[in-house]
């Protein structure tokens, strides 16, 4: 599919972003998952320097990937000696930095940010801003301008079908569903981007209406094959064996 469909509709977003850069503010992204969160700081950082860190659970996970883009070796640092290496870098580079899918930041992540915040604009992305959500940085959140993602409205979907036919990635009589596939999507433009994948990779009968829950069905499976497919974090371990246990 098309690079540009992730972005679809997000223009008066990156305007907004392009702004705040400028103007070296700290950025809160706030919004569901597949919403485009990451989609678009990588969209941003195609035109302006942008570290991103997608690894935010942990001192030593944050570490380890702006270390690994930077080129860095740790050799034999304690996490404590990479931060304060990485912090003076950061500093002195002077240039914003994002942190993708943060949640439940624990205390030292929390320092951290709030520590590196006083030098730097940062930029934030995560699904909620909420407390018992966000975790220790909760509190410096007021410090950051607040952007929230919100899902395609009917109109924006329909275009984006609309191109993907243009692009004859998908069936000309798609069209004629597009509020369907707005309804089975929700204007969430990863499930819309999957579902119009499938419709590429497979020829469905969707005058009906058990071709659209053909349709919906395959792009479900395909979603739980790829979510069992990852490894599972220490946090989604954690639910998921008090789950069981429970």
């Amino acid at each position: 599919m098309n690079k540009s469909f992730a972005f679809f509709g997000r223009e008066r977003e990156i305007d907004e972003l392009r702004r705040l850069y400028a103007l070296r503010k700290h950025v809160l992204i706030v919004g569901p998952a597949g919403i485009g969160k990451t989609a678009l700081l990588r969209q941003v950082r195609q035109e302006c320097p942008l570290l991103v860190c997608e690894e935010t659970s942990s001192l030593r996970r944050i570490c380890d990937s702006l270390e690994r883009q930077l080129g860095w070796a740790h050799l034999k640092l304690n996490v404590v000696e990479r931060k304060n290496r990485l912090l003076a870098y950061l500093i002195r580079r002077g240039e914003p930095m994002a942190l993708d899918q943060v949640a439940h930041t624990p205390p030292r992540v929390g320092r951290f940010i709030a520590l590196l915040a006083e030098q730097v604009p940062i930029w934030i992305a995560c699904r909620c801003d909420r407390p018992d959500e966000i975790g220790h940085i909760w509190q410096n959140l007021y410090r950051f301008a607040r952007i929230e993602l919100l899902p395609l409205v009917e109109t924006e979907t329909r275009m984006l079908i609309e191109k993907a036919v243009a692009q004859e990635n998908i069936q000309m009589d798609a069209r004629k569903y597009a509020n369907e596939l707005h309804r089975m999507s929700g204007g969430n433009p990863r499930i819309l981007e999957e579902l119009l994948i499938e419709l590429s990779a497979r020829e469905y009968k969707i005058d009906s209406s058990f071709g659209l829950d053909l349709l919906d069905l395959d792009r479900r499976i395909h979603e739980i094959v790829a979510s069992a497919s990852r490894p599972m974090n220490p946090r989604d371990r954690l639910e998921a064996d008090t789950t069981t246990r429970k």
